[in-house]
């Protein structure tokens, strides 16, 4: 049995929706959203606790866990308030928060604000209508965008707390053509990488007198692209290595210069850990420089190791709801970016929000009757996991 939400509850959307959205979250900012968050869960009997993080700017960032219950077992739902900026061009304000021929209009409206309302609005109306014996939390980080430290924070938090969360759903604009038409079950993971590689300077008319960077870095780079690092899996494609940037530190064109410098990143899939992917990266390097007689440094930096959720009962249950609310068959699979997924440790998760076909970009817009349609989602997923 699917159950509706009434109207009343739906007018959460409506009416409380659109200060929320014109609320300007960029590089860390609070402008009084977690304020508003918390006021609102405690009205419905969550408790709230904020904590912050580094922010982007001189300011801490102000992050949110809040939790109805104490006993097990105990589902999370994961969010963040930030945006990201391309406030150029827009032909709606985009902190305004408007309603125009059914959609809502602003910047977060898909990504993902208006994912986290329906969330909200889906667990108020379960709060007052059922007696069920579990937990419910919320957290919501101000930094998905920017620094990445919020979640983090909130994890730390919980694990000295000796909170165990059983199941997240995060709340990420997942869907493609349709709501609930994909569920995320995973990412792939992604590495950053400054390689410096040190020769030795000398005039071009002079061979044998110098020992060309240039010439070595171009050796590494073709071997690291021809290199075939898997073959994917059955959610993830295979990991691939881009080069995104080669500087040399050389104005003259008949002088060869010290160093030359190659940056890159690497999508990566579950059948990786980025210390195993760095070793692989590091032999092919040494291998050629070694026989080159050059020296390099390498510096990496990690945006989130790949994670997978093999698909449980609560996956299949929230496909089952999907399938009866909207008639869609749920296809599984682990597209996109990072998210802030990436920092829920070993807790099984699916990711599952609005349509993402106007996140990012100028004149962002998400469907009222969307929003309605996920908050019931939402609300059955609940209905069904206790």
């Amino acid at each position: 049995m699917l159950t509706s939400l009434p109207h009343n509850i739906i007018e959460y959307l409506i009416n409380e929706l659109p200060p929320f959205t014109g609320v300007l979250i960029i590089k860390t900012d609070d402008k009084g959203i977690m304020k508003f968050l918390s006021i609102k869960l405690s009205s419905i009997g969550f408790k709230c606790k904020i904590i912050k993080s580094k922010g982007f700017g001189s300011k801490p960032a102000l992050n949110l866990f809040a939790k109805f219950g104490n006993s097990k077992p105990h589902i999370n739902f994961l969010g963040h308030t930030d945006v990201v900026s391309n406030l150029n061009n827009w032909k709606i304000p985009p902190f305004k928060g408007l309603i125009k021929k059914g959609y809502l209009h602003g910047r977060g409206a898909q990504d993902m604000k208006g994912g986290i309302a329906c969330w909200i609005s889906a667990v108020s109306y379960f709060i007052k209508k059922k007696k069920f014996k579990g937990s419910l939390s919320i957290i919501i980080a101000a930094d998905e965008e920017t620094t990445g430290l919020g979640t983090p924070a909130v994890m730390k938090y919980l694990k000295n707390k000796k909170e165990k969360i059983d199941f997240t759903i995060v709340g990420e604009p997942s869907s493609n053509r349709k709501v609930g038409d994909e569920i995320r079950i995973g990412r792939r993971g992604s590495m950053n990488a400054k390689l410096t590689i040190a020769g030795k300077s000398g005039h071009s008319a002079f061979y044998g007198s110098y020992i060309n960077p240039c010439t070595t870095l171009a050796r590494i780079i073709s071997k690291l692209k021809n290199t075939r690092l898997d073959s994917g899996t059955k959610f993830m494609p295979p990991s691939h290595l881009e080069i995104t940037k080669i500087n040399v530190d050389n104005l003259s064109e008949n002088v060869v210069p010290q160093t030359a410098e190659a940056f890159f990143n690497v999508r990566f899939n579950s059948k990786y850990k980025s210390s195993s992917l760095k070793k692989k990266i590091n032999r092919i390097i040494s291998m050629i420089v070694k026989k080159d007689k050059c020296k390099y440094k390498i510096d990496y930096k990690i945006s989130g190791e790949a994670f997978y959720t093999k698909p449980n009962k609560e996956i299949y249950m929230a496909k089952k709801i999907i399938k009866k609310i909207t008639n869609i068959s749920t296809k599984f699979n682990c597209r996109g970016g990072t998210s802030d997924s990436r920092f829920l440790g070993a807790i099984p998760r699916l990711e599952l929000g609005l349509r993402n076909n106007t996140i990012h970009m100028v004149n962002e817009r998400t469907s009222v009757s969307d929003m309605k349609k996920l908050a019931k989602i939402y609300y059955n997923i609940l209905e069904n996991y206790f």
